[in-house]
């Protein structure tokens, strides 16, 4: 199945348990408040959290991801604009003072749309708006998630997640195992595939982009070093 069909039912509960959204909507408030930010695009949002967060703070939000799954779950937890797009071909109704795209979303774009990517964010952001994202850095996708099995179990949902590095990417096979009311289960899989990504390589996309970069941080806001699990870029459309 697609990436985020049948699992986005069960986003919230198992895949970014472990992700401070209020810690980092701490920090991109902080730099849309530096730039007068009125209007934020929120690219890869999926279930919302992040839109919803900085909904709660009077932004004008707009959630942009490729999963109707997740939008639907999305637009029952925040009243703001939904946008079903692929964010490789982002067409925003007007330029946005901010974009975000927070939780791995970039890992998921191949290396030879990267550049590409970058541009389209810039084409629908006001002239000096800032772009605030992040990625899986080296050392998380190498030696933490890649090669490895990881499974979560519920009382009426079981996840099982096999990971594949081959130096480049990782394959995340996922299969879900929900329990029915007849007490058997349901079977569902779903493939994703993330890749590797160097600081050097962001930079060089980002600058070709038509953005200043402006900072590179441990998650958001801390130094980073070699063992960063997750990098956060923040960048500006010059």
């Amino acid at each position: 199945m697609l990436a985020y069909s049948v699992l986005a039912k069960y986003y919230d509960k198992f895949i970014d348990k472990d992700c401070d959204y209020i810690g980092w909507s701490q920090y991109l408030y902080e730099v849309a408040e530096l730039h007068g930010v009125k209007e934020i695009a929120d690219l890869a949002c999926g279930t919302g959290k992040m839109t919803r967060l900085l909904a709660a703070k009077g932004y004008r939000m707009t959630g942009v991801d490729v999963s109707a799954e997740m939008l639907n779950v999305a637009r029952q937890q925040c009243k703001a604009t939904f946008v079903l797009q692929d964010m490789k071909k982002l067409r925003l109704a007007h330029p946005a003072d901010m974009a975000i795209c927070v939780n791995d979303g970039v890992n998921y774009i191949a290396p030879t749309q990267l550049t590409s990517f970058f541009k389209r964010v810039a084409a629908n952001l006001s002239e000096g708006a800032p772009f605030v994202f992040d990625i899986s850095g080296e050392y998380k996708l190498a030696h933490q998630i890649g090669n490895n099995v990881f499974y979560i179990d519920g009382d009426d949902e079981t996840l099982l997640w096999n990971n594949r590095f081959d130096g480049k990417s990782v394959t995340m096979e996922l299969t879900l195992f929900v329990k029915r009311g007849d007490g058997a289960y349901d079977r569902f899989d779903e493939t994703h595939l993330q890749y590797l990504y160097t600081q050097e390589q962001i930079k060089d996309s980002l600058a070709q982009a038509n953005f200043s970069l402006k900072e590179i941080s441990d998650g958001y806001g801390n130094k980073p070093y070699k063992e960063s699990l997750r990098l956060t870029f923040y960048a500006i459309k010059r």
